[in-house]
């Protein structure tokens, strides 16, 4: 080499490394990061979500299930044996019970602290009681709280409590936990006081995609995101965005015995779990990542852990929520009727009416016979719990209909009944899909969602069944919820409108007051047939 240029080889060798190395760190969106560790990692994620006020165990099927201080000393148990271990909560774990509408959610934040969960996203049923209330009980919580697409600009005493995601350092390794809320969100939750869901240019996923790089660009590479979106969305997060390596989901009430497993192209995996609802399972998940961060699916193990009356309970958390349970006793032990049969809630595979739903509807329509009401109205997701057979308590009506909704007389033209029928019928068999008195609707469920009705009868004070009228006026009841754009529905058409006292759920209590003895009986109100057949 010339003596001249005595440092142009190095010179030249350190160009070619250094922009090597940049183009290297310049990934694409959703690229895994790539860093050589020096050996395998584990990681134990234990989790629930939808406890839904169901702190204490409870009756199902003749067996007591749930109960949160069982879970407690589940996950104290597990944390004793092992170091890399993260508690997860996917959401609502608000509203559903009686402890919840004594004590307004306090009992959950106080349970959740004793167990010690290491991060909690929020779900829609949070916001029941307001926005400024949730922020007013978080103060006590002594966990993060995530929800990364959670516009909480309008309300600062809210947003200072919750985080877009965290990164959780375990034994060196660093984890990034991000939490995302569900999209439809505003049709959810009536009570969010200006509180919003972000999605830039209608990508409800953007926020997400954002917080994955932000943790990416600082070399982490186990990402995990805390949903509250149901299985369905979290499917499509998982696929989007492929340097997800876990999704801990709630919202759906799904439970997955097995994680669901995305594939990407580049041969790695995404994982989605969850645990149902109520607290009947603890989820447990051993993650293995490779030296690259991967997830070695071969080696990842799962299992949902039945809470059962056989595991033990932690007893600081026992006796807090025996005490805070003692003023709800009288509610069990009153007895208002008898029910000859199980009226099931699982909806998911209903297409047709429910009787639970049925029971309601009729329930509403003695409740406003002085308003001259024909046809009623309850959606499926104002319905928590099923009815079995036996003896039925007081305490059993307000776990059926928990919260806090009146009844509303209105009425409406044929034609805007038709489209509430419609966009009733447009989605999955729970959640806003209405079960009526006074209809009889048959439809194709499997026909585009806004030509699935194919007749709608209704019956007239003569007990005649009729074809539905679009200039004809039609008096209904709903519950407020419903009316005031729960579930995304708009009876801005309605006319004559009465707001009453009556709630829902005094509603029922009078009725099975009344008639002592139910049956169920499904009387073919929503009947899906095929056009094909």
């Amino acid at each position: 080499m010339s003596s001249k240029f005595p440092n142009l080889f190095s010179i030249t060798v350190v160009l070619i490394i250094g922009l090597s190395l940049n183009q290297a760190c310049a990934l694409p969106p959703g690229h895994r990061y790539t860093k050589k560790k020096l050996k395998d990692f584990d990681l134990i994620i234990l989790h629930t979500n939808d406890l839904h006020s169901h702190d204490l165990p409870f009756n199902e099927n003749g067996h007591l299930v749930g109960g949160l201080s069982k879970i407690a000393y589940l996950v104290s148990s597990i944390k004793h044996k092992h170091n890399n271990v993260i508690v997860i909560d996917a959401g609502d774990f608000f509203q559903g019970t009686p402890l919840f509408q004594r004590y307004g959610g306090a009992v959950e934040i106080e349970a959740l602290n004793e167990i010690g969960y290491d991060v909690v996203e929020l779900g829609n049923h949070e916001f029941d009681k307001g926005a400024q209330y949730l922020a007013n009980q978080l103060k006590q919580a002594k966990f993060p709280v995530l929800a990364c697409n959670l516009d909480c600009s309008s309300l600062p005493a809210l947003g200072s409590f919750i985080k877009a995601g965290m990164i959780k350092e375990i034994n060196g390794e660093k984890i990034a936990l991000i939490g995302v809320i569900t999209p439809d969100l505003e049709k959810k939750a009536l009570g969010l006081e200006g509180v919003k869901v972000k999605a830039p240019a209608g990508d409800w996923m953007q926020p997400v995609k954002e917080e994955v790089e932000y943790y990416q660009n600082q070399g982490i590479d186990k990402i995990i995101v805390v949903s509250h979106c149901g299985v369905e969305l979290d499917k499509a997060l998982a696929d989007a965005i492929p340097s997800i390596d876990l999704i801990v989901g709630g919202h759906s009430h799904t439970t997955l015995k097995k994680p669901f497993w995305v594939a990407h192209p580049d041969g790695n995996y995404t994982a989605i779990v969850q645990t149902g609802c109520y607290g009947r399972a603890l989820g447990d998940l051993d993650l293995k990542f490779d030296q690259l961060g991967h997830l070695i699916k071969p080696k990842t193990e799962y299992k949902l852990i039945s809470i059962n009356s056989n595991l033990k309970e932690d007893p600081q958390l026992e006796t807090y929520l025996q005490e805070k349970e003692k003023p709800l006793l009288a509610l069990a032990n009153n007895i208002i009727g008898f029910s000859d049969g199980t009226f099931w809630n699982h909806f998911a595979n209903m297409p047709t009416d429910s009787a639970i739903g049925n029971l309601i509807c009729d329930a509403m329509a003695e409740a406003t016979v002085n308003c001259g009401v024909q046809i009623t109205f309850q959606n499926r997701g104002g319905i928590r719990a099923k009815l079995e057979k036996g003896p039925i308590s007081e305490e059993k009506i307000q776990e059926i209909l928990p919260f806090d909704n009146k009844i509303i007389c209105a009425t409406v033209s044929g034609e805007a009944l038709l489209s509430l029928l419609k966009y009733s019928l447009s989605g999955p068999h729970y959640g806003a899909f209405f079960d009526v008195h006074g209809l009889k609707i048959t439809y194709d469920p499997e026909s585009p969602p806004d030509k699935r009705i194919i007749s709608v009868l209704v019956q007239n004070a003569a007990g005649d069944w009729l074809s539905i009228e679009k200039t004809a006026s039609y008096k209904i009841a709903v519950n407020d919820y419903n009316f005031k754009g729960g579930d995304g529905y708009n009876f801005s058409k309605a006319t004559d409108v009465k707001y009453t006292d009556e709630k829902l759920a005094d509603a029922l209590r009078a009725y099975i007051t009344k008639h002592k003895h139910i049956r169920p009986s499904f009387s073919h109100r929503i009947m899906p047939v095929s056009r094909k057949s």
